[in-house]
């Protein structure tokens, strides 16, 4: 009977934790969303340095929806893929070699160098990477951490499921960002910008879905994002010259092959499993009798 009740007292402390736990995550999505609408709609004041000011009004918002996703994330059940796994971890690292090169290729060394492009703010870097680490947090979150995995359970078992699962979520990704219109961001700019973020989307879903968790594309994203915006938000200066160009070039090519030879083993794999589930079925023979 002892055994009997204590089980009982584990089962209900489980139960109650579960419950603690959603409570927790509820109040922490509601909270961090109605911070994020704060922060972002209501024109408040966070220092009297301009630049400052923009910073913190880009990444503070971006904290508060990362708070608000993370709890949607508990939530919905897919905590699993913060998870830090060990093994084959070396394997994945090495994996995504060709994904880093990408990142890294995205930073102005040629215009930093030769003094075309200037860092007029370093007093700022430190805000400026908080603000890159949060757009990688939230956006990896929302599109690789729930819209993925939804989209990988709504097309699985299908005759080409991860290239459906990919290519959906990499265009969802990429239409987000016409976004910007609303932020008075050009036309030919941001269909631009939509049209690489396509490309990166594909990246980092494939990252995502090489490693199992979301450290890799964060990482990824962060460190693309770094060198896309340290110009742009905190110097001066043309940035994108012909050693950038060619660099970006060389590096997406070398991924680009490496992503489709790793697309074209799993859609294989997807294959395989479409075809062996289709003769796991039962006929219609199999059913009358």
């Amino acid at each position: 009977m002892r055994g009997d009740v204590d089980m009982r007292r584990i089962f209900s402390y489980n139960q109650g934790m579960k419950k603690q736990i959603k409570i927790a995550a509820v109040t922490a999505l509601v909270l961090s969303a109605a911070a994020f609408i704060v922060i972002y709609f209501v024109p408040v004041t966070f220092s009297k340095d301009e630049l400052c000011n923009k910073l913190w009004r880009d990444a503070l918002p971006r904290v508060a929806l990362s708070a608000a996703i993370f709890s949607l994330c508990v939530l919905c059940g897919v905590r699993g893929l913060f998870a830090v796994k060990r093994e084959g971890a070396l394997r994945a690292a090495v994996w995504c070699i060709p994904c880093l090169l990408v990142a890294l290729a995205n930073f102005p060394y040629s215009a930093l160098i030769t003094g075309e492009a200037h860092i007029d703010r370093p007093d700022l870097i430190w805000l400026f990477i908080l603000k890159c680490l949060f757009i990688a947090v939230s956006e990896e979150l929302l599109f690789r951490g729930i819209l993925l995995w939804l989209f990988k359970d709504m097309f699985e078992g299908r005759r080409h499921s991860f290239l459906m699962c990919a290519v959906t979520s990499a265009a969802v990704f990429a239409l987000f960002h016409l976004l910007n219109l609303l932020e008075g961001a050009g036309i030919g700019a941001t269909l631009l910008q939509v049209g690489y973020t396509f490309l990166t989307g594909l990246m980092f879903t494939c990252a995502a879905m090489r490693t199992g968790s979301l450290w890799a594309p964060v990482a990824l994203h962060f460190i693309f994002d770094i060198g896309g915006l340290i110009v742009t938000d905190i110097g001066s200066g043309p940035f994108q010259d012909e050693v950038f160009w060619a660099l970006t070039a060389i590096c997406a090519a070398i991924c680009a092959v490496h992503l489709v030879f790793y697309a074209l083993e799993r859609d294989k794999k997807d294959l395989e499993n479409f075809k062996n589930a289709a003769k796991n079925q039962p006929t219609e023979e199999d059913e009358k009798q």
